[in-house]
């Protein structure tokens, strides 16, 4: 069955674009490992083993032939793990990358064609059926793997909230914006760093994985409304950081709504795509009731990115683009400048 136009080509071939997104995600865990020693590794571990498990089981019962080469299983089950607590058990980890496997990507054909973004699938079931494991980080330098057992209760933790969640809650966190920048906070293992997120990012646009557009609509978003809807218990500047830098705003923003093969394909597309995804992100962490406002927003709006293509794509065919657009809100500008005198004159000019 043929589909409606645009098309588009990839250049790049679906295996070396995943590997690319890979080692992006590799970049974020030598923080994890000097905060929260080798339980972060574990995490890791468990959450790529589940995915590609239950991808390879799935195979296996519908007689379909094995797609672990392509290595989506396991960049979705680095995300997982990526998107969880310290604290967590092993059982979140399995639960979330598991689900986005069986849930979020295999019942809908398999890579790049499901609707959604099946790491945001795992977090978002996981952050629903458990939230206060999801929303309940471990303090940092703590030895995670001493006072935690593997299956084992975490009632001897200390519990740790991140920023947002503190100001959901009505208080202040306090927070510099050195300490987002070296990851000195609380919150899920690979979300933290700020600059680990900015060198991924960076080796994503140069490797063509990250669909700047969305990033740069979806935290200029966030910042305008966050702006005109501020928390009451922080100051003007801060709070406008802590709905981008706080929680797993910026992880959802670079690799998951900058995700090419599941944002819209047109630049313009991603412009107004990527900016209501951070309009629905940053009024979920304000009104709603989990603090993952990006992950959720991007949950959301994925399923309807090809109808912005198609939108953007039918408006140019009728003739609407922006430059046209443009034009002519500058010429009814230049006339409603223009004295009476002036008008009258130009009128006469027209009628000679």
């Amino acid at each position: 069955m043929e589909s409606a136009a645009p098309y588009f080509r990839q250049t790049d071939t679906q295996l070396s674009s995943t590997v690319q997104r890979v080692c992006a995600l590799c970049i974020l865990l030598p923080l994890p490992l000097v905060h929260y020693g080798g339980r972060a590794i574990l995490m890791v571990i468990f959450g790529i083993l589940t995915a590609v498990g239950a991808e390879a089981l799935w195979n296996f019962i519908a007689k379909r032939e094995q797609t672990l080469y392509d290595m989506t299983a396991v960049e979705t089950g680095l995300a997982c793990a990526l998107l969880m607590p310290a604290c967590a058990h092993y059982q979140l980890v399995i639960f979330a990358a598991a689900a986005a496997i069986l849930i979020g990507k295999l019942p809908f054909g398999g890579k790049f064609r499901t609707p959604f973004v099946p790491a945001a699938v795992g977090y978002c079931l996981s952050a629903i059926c458990f939230p206060a494991e999801t929303f309940t980080y471990s303090p940092l330098n703590e030895n995670v793997t001493a006072k935690l057992s593997a299956f084992g209760s975490n009632d001897m933790l200390k519990p740790a909230y991140s920023q947002i969640a503190l100001l959901r809650s009505g208080r202040d966190p306090f927070t510099h914006i050195g300490e987002y920048l070296l990851g000195e906070v609380a919150g899920p293992l690979g979300t933290t760093s700020v600059v680990l997120l900015i060198i991924a990012a960076v080796w994503l646009f140069f490797t063509g994985n990250l669909a700047w557009q969305c990033v740069i609509s979806f935290t200029t978003s966030i910042a305008v409304i966050s702006f005109a809807v501020p928390y009451h218990t922080a100051s003007t500047f801060m709070y406008v950081a802590y709905d981008i830098l706080g929680g797993s705003t910026l992880f959802s923003c670079v690799f998951l709504a900058a995700y090419p093969n599941y944002c819209p394909k047109l630049p313009t597309a991603r412009y107004i795509w990527g900016g209501l995804c951070g309009a629905f992100a940053v009024l979920i962490q304000h009104f709603g009731s989990v603090e993952a406002g990006g992950i959720f927003a991007v949950l959301i709006m994925t399923p309807f990115s090809d109808a912005f293509d198609r939108m953007v794509w039918s408006s140019r065919s009728s003739g609407i683009t922006y430059r046209q657009i443009k034009n002519r809100l500058g010429v009814r500008l230049k006339y409603r400048m223009k004295t009476q005198q002036e008008r009258e004159l130009d009128e006469f000019k027209k009628t000679q």
